[in-house]
């Protein structure tokens, strides 16, 4: 699948390998990039399920958004945005809010 962003300050992090490690340090970063790679290697959102990462559908005031785990408590949150492309959302420790 495709991976777009939701906004260019996003975008320039996930692109910039520099400022992925100064935003997010090391090991976010790699799980970061390690998690975008298993998005563009399926098929589906389903076969997302199967991969590691728990990749799973969220619910509540954000039905119809997935994530992923990064580091604890970190996930990396996205959602379909048609033709098999998948818009990155944010990184966030949503049960922190």
């Amino acid at each position: 699948m495709e991976v777009v962003c939701s906004d260019k300050d996003l975008d320039k992090s996930l692109r910039d390998e520099k400022t992925l490690l100064k935003q997010y340090g090391s090991l976010r970063a790699k799980l970061l990039i390690r998690r975008i790679q298993t998005i563009r290697t399926a098929h589906s959102f389903e076969q997302l399920k199967s991969f590691p990462g728990h990749f799973h559908e969220l619910s509540g005031d954000r039905a119809g958004q997935w994530a992923c785990s990064l580091d604890q408590p970190y996930r990396l949150i996205f959602e379909d945005a048609g033709n098999l492309t998948v818009r990155i959302v944010e990184i966030v420790n949503y049960h922190g809010k």
